[in-house]
């Protein structure tokens, strides 16, 4: 290596078939053409491969400074200590879902020795390469990779063919993981090939109710048993009545408004829903007992120690599920007088203390309640909000492959950047999108739908979309069609799949003529 950090002569091979390694190694430079040769790539095969570029010394304090998360699967890294030296190519991070924290913590656990001697006596590099995929003798050519995956490139007028696809590849997995009773898997693993055990009754029901909105929008009698299906097991698992006509969600560690909430919008959703109106009338009773004069909302049925928590997020679930059940003329439904006093509510302690969650829901609710009343102050509220939002979404100066997600480096506390919540904050702009146009503000539109349009660049470039996105899943039906956490964090978790899921009907809807909520 020079001056400059330049290395020339070594790539990392790793040969796999259907997902799984066969072999792999570090060996000397060699060229793209000659590569397949030299490890005996068989047809069925295929080789992820990345060339060294360079690698760059590190001072193991600098360690935070250098690798973080936006680097993992765009550089590697080479630990170092007495001789020993792991060596850790960045398409291996991506397969492993092997974070810098985590390999530097295996590496001192080996050597059995603590950070501090390795701060005083180790080495570290990073490893910059080109990446791409080969195939087996069945097939020539190589495809480029860019952090273990290919690019989404975005255009402009591209919004409702994203839409689709992401709607399609969305509802595939589903269907495709659904038990035959109706359970979708909450978290999977890629890497291990494993379902977590945790568990999240709010997120399993927004499945069912993106389901039953892609079904009613697709068409699909598969899709509408599907969203059967979930609803029925969901509510089986998790609703309980809790005395006084009253109904809840009922989870190990309480029973949150929230959870009611999209319970409820999943049945009203749902196509079949009169199987479930004594729920539905259960829990929308429940929701009228958790009024509070002051903030809108209490959110927890109990325990009461935990009421307050996650005001952002339930207060506009709930705000929503009464204006939809209005909608739908269901007997529990409140008043509109107690819908408004309980949105001012909500709009005023949101502008004591503003954050970004609070949006998308709240916006949905004014989108519904201002169809049903045409009072302009929802319209106001829904649009000032979203213009507030905007610059969370990151653009220039990101890398290709995170541009168009949203988070403010500057508010961390506002929360880490996740694929569960760009869809959801696709779900309000396109609420927005819809109030802008009957408001017939042209700059407001303009603006809205190139986020929107750069959001969905986002949730596809998270999404697996083909075989090369999966290069190292070896159960692949089990995540085609699902969206990874981050693009260097391949976690799938269902909210993620259902956030996207709404949000694209709700965009192909809404260009489709539909201006309803």
């Amino acid at each position: 290596m020079n001056k400059a950090g330049i290395l020339s002569g070594e790539a990392w091979f790793c040969v796999r078939q259907g997902g799984k390694a066969i072999r792999s190694g570090w060996i000397p430079a060699i060229g793209i053409a000659d590569l397949r040769r030299h490890v005996q790539l068989r047809a069925g095969e295929i080789v992820e491969a990345c060339l060294v570029n360079r690698m760059q010394d590190v001072a193991p304090r600098q360690f935070s400074k250098v690798f973080f998360n936006r680097a993992r699967g765009l550089v590697g890294m080479e630990i170092s200590f007495r001789g020993d030296t792991s060596r850790i190519a960045p398409t291996r991070m991506i397969a492993a879902n092997l974070s810098f924290e985590r390999a530097l913590e295996q590496f001192l656990s080996r050597q059995d020795i603590s950070l501090e001697t390795f701060i005083a006596h180790g080495a570290l590099r990073t490893i910059s390469t080109t990446q791409c995929l080969l195939h087996g003798a069945s097939r020539s050519g190589e495809l480029e990779l860019y952090r273990g995956s290919t690019l989404v490139i975005v255009t402009e007028t591209d919004s409702r063919g994203m839409a689709k696809e992401l709607a399609n590849g969305v509802g595939h997995w589903m269907i495709n993981n659904q038990s035959p009773e109706g359970a979708i898997p909450y978290k999977y693993w890629p890497s291990r090939g494993k379902v977590s055990p945790a568990d999240n009754a709010i997120r399993n029901f927004l499945a069912s109710w993106s389901l039953a909105r892609w079904g009613r929008l697709n068409g699909s009698p598969d899709l509408k048993d599907a969203a059967r299906r979930s609803l029925r097991f969901n509510l089986s698992r998790y609703f309980r009545p809790i005395g006084n006509g009253r109904g809840a969600i009922v989870e190990s560690t309480g029973a949150k408004l929230g959870a009611a909430a999209v319970a409820g919008l999943a049945i009203l959703e749902n196509p079949d829903h009169q199987e479930f109106l004594d729920e539905l009338s259960m829990l929308c009773s429940g929701i009228n007992s958790l009024v509070d004069s002051e903030r809108g909302f209490r959110t927890f049925f109990f325990p009461e120690e935990r009421d307050g928590e996650n005001w952002n997020f339930y207060s506009g679930e709930a705000l929503l599920f009464w204006a939809e059940a209005m909608r739908h003329g269901l007997p529990a439904a409140p008043s509109l007088d107690l819908c408004v006093r309980t949105f001012e509510r909500c709009r005023a302690r949101h502008y004591r203390r503003r954050n970004p969650a609070f949006v998308p829901w709240h916006t949905q609710a004014c989108a519904s309640l201002h169809d049903q009343t045409g009072h302009r102050e929802f319209v106001e509220f829904a649009l000032e909000i979203n213009d507030w939002l905007l610059p969370m979404q990151q653009w220039d100066g990101l890398p290709p492959d995170m541009q168009g997600r949203f988070y403010d480096p500057l508010r961390p506390e506002f929360g880490p950047p996740h694929a569960a919540s760009t869809g959801a904050y696709l779900e309000g702009l396109a609420a927005a999108t819809v109030l802008a146009r009957k408001a017939g503000d042209q700059a407001r539109i303009s603006a809205y739908e190139l986020v929107v349009n750069r959001g969905l660049r986002s949730l596809r470039q998270l999404q697996f979309r083909d075989e090369h996105d999966a290069f190292y899943v070896s159960r692949k039906q089990r995540v085609m069609g699902a969206l990874r956490t981050e693009v260097y964090d391949n976690a799938i978790r269902v909210d993620s799949a259902a956030h996207a899921l709404l949000a694209a009907t709700r965009i192909l809807r809404s260009e489709g003529g539909d201006r309803g909520n």
